[in-house]
């Protein structure tokens, strides 16, 4: 899979080149974040703030964010439309496992470390989100620490969130 994924890389065909750019100047992305129940721990000022580091893109329905297996450094946070996150089973059939919308983040696992994506993430309508890559989060841990600490306490709440609900449907199958 690695060496597939270095291919479509070369190619300069990997998910984040793909993304339609939204022309959303600062405030505006701000506003968009600010709406969201993500951003419901910080206050104007670090919305501002944050958004420096995150790019407002946008797909089409039917597109995909990423696709399971690529190795890819960024997070998605939705502002507007849904994401159907899919996982393939063993025998290589895609299962719909969580439906995300505004105000989710999907991806932030890539954020911290270089494996394969573990899931797709595809778009059921036009979907509008900011991007967050890796080295954007880099850079704002060294400009603005406390800030970055904030943003990182944030995803690790909502990771928590999505794995004691994960453990509970698990539970379920045992």
């Amino acid at each position: 899979m690695e060496r597939a994924y270095k291919k479509e890389k070369e190619k300069g065909r990997n998910s984040e080149t793909s993304f339609e750019c939204v022309d959303a100047g600062l405030e505006e992305r701000a506003e968009l974040l600010d709406k969201t129940q993500w951003a419901s721990d910080f206050d104007w000022q670090q919305i501002e703030a944050i958004v420096k580091y995150m790019r407002a893109k946008r797909v089409p329905e039917g597109a995909a964010l990423f696709r399971e297996g690529m190795v890819e450094s960024f997070m998605c946070l939705i502002l507007e439309g849904t994401v159907r996150i899919e996982k393939k089973d063993e025998n290589g059939n895609s299962k719909s496992i969580a439906m995300l919308g505004p105000g989710q983040m999907i991806g932030e696992m890539s954020l911290f470390n270089d494996e394969d994506r573990s899931a797709s993430a595809v778009a059921l309508k036009d979907t509008t989100f900011l991007l967050f890559r890796r080295e954007d989060f880099e850079r704002m841990s060294t400009e603005m620490p406390l800030l970055a600490l904030k943003v990182l306490t944030r995803m690790l709440k909502l990771m928590g969130e999505r794995l004691r609900r994960t453990s509970g449907v698990l539970a379920d199958y045992l």
